[in-house]
């Protein structure tokens, strides 16, 4: 089953966001990594960058397979909600309820709104006749430049097909926990559910706007707000069924296994540390929290990582 892909790339700031910078140049650099792709591809963006995502589909004979959407100003897409996150993000009770301070998720709404607009963008392109079918959402700076782990951008000089259920199918960085409270997820900063990759047909995308924007609404009525991955997990527990939740390791797992097999990963030695210290992190944050039986869970995943890799 062919997708058509959808993305979008506006300007934040990024550059300036302290342990997080990313210029624009970055992310056109991360953009042309993957942009090969034969898929039909629609971009959202403003008018300094329509040009020069043309130009780079142009370069690989795709530009008949490219639509970019210019939009003068990415809050226009739903300024109540723009206004009612920055309300909420500006109070400084939301900022310190999170674990960690620096982390763009927050303290920056932009970031979080424009993590928003996945399903903003393809309900546009939906409603204006754009796509239809299958459509797959993939992050305009998808794999980092090769970073992720896809390491050979030649690669993707291929038409991504897959049989993807015809639900909305969202790719979880660890096991679903239906029972742990979002607050506590918010507080914790915890992943569930990686937002890079986002899969489903037309009209379940007009169903999970919907419920995207009931859940961050919900997050905003009691003080708090997150970014898309804690949104796309309330989305998931207010109505299952139409959802289907694929286990995966990797931030490129949605591509390199559902349908990009060819794809090459770069050893993965080089992630285990990571791995590693992240199960780390998460016991001793539990532990001096109080919640000795997460601290106990995580402790466990951090000795078997030391046992199964020889760390």
């Amino acid at each position: 089953m062919e997708l058509t892909i959808v993305s979008a790339f506006f300007d934040i700031g990024r550059e300036n966001f302290k342990g997080y910078e990313r210029g624009n140049n970055k992310y056109i650099s991360y953009f042309k990594f993957w942009a090969r792709i034969r898929n039909n591809l629609i971009v959202y963006t403003t008018r300094e960058f329509v040009s020069e995502i043309l130009s780079i589909r142009r370069n690989f004979g795709l530009e008949e397979k490219t639509k970019v959407i210019e939009i003068d100003d990415y809050k226009s897409f739903d300024r109540d909600l723009y206004n009612k996150m920055k309300k909420v993000m500006d109070n400084e009770i939301s900022l310190n309820f999170h674990k960690d301070i620096k982390r763009p998720e927050s303290w920056n709404v932009d970031y979080n709104f424009i993590m928003m607009l996945k399903s903003y963008c393809i309900v546009d392109a939906v409603q204006k006749g754009y796509v239809k079918g299958m459509i797959a959402w993939l992050d305009f700076g998808f794999n980092h430049g090769g970073k992720d782990g896809l390491i050979n951008k030649e690669e993707f000089d291929f038409k991504w097909e897959y049989d993807f259920p015809e639900k909305i199918n969202l790719f979880a960085h660890q096991k679903i926990d239906d029972d742990r409270p979002i607050f506590d997820i918010v507080r914790s900063m915890d992943v569930y559910i990686r937002g890079n990759i986002i899969v489903a047909p037309d009209y379940l995308w007009l169903k999970f706007s919907y419920l995207a924007k009931k859940a961050m609404e919900s997050l905003l009525d009691c003080g708090l707000c997150d970014d898309d991955q804690t949104i796309c997990l309330m989305a998931y527990r207010a109505q299952q069924d139409i959802f289907v939740i694929h286990d995966v390791e990797n931030w490129y797992d949605g591509l390199k296994y559902f349908g990009g097999n060819h794809l090459t990963v770069k050893k993965m030695e080089k992630r285990r540390d990571k791995t590693y210290k992240i199960y780390k992190e998460r016991a001793r944050f539990y532990l001096l929290d109080g919640k000795y039986n997460l601290a106990i869970k995580y402790y466990k995943m951090y000795l078997k990582e030391k046992i199964n890799n020889k760390i």
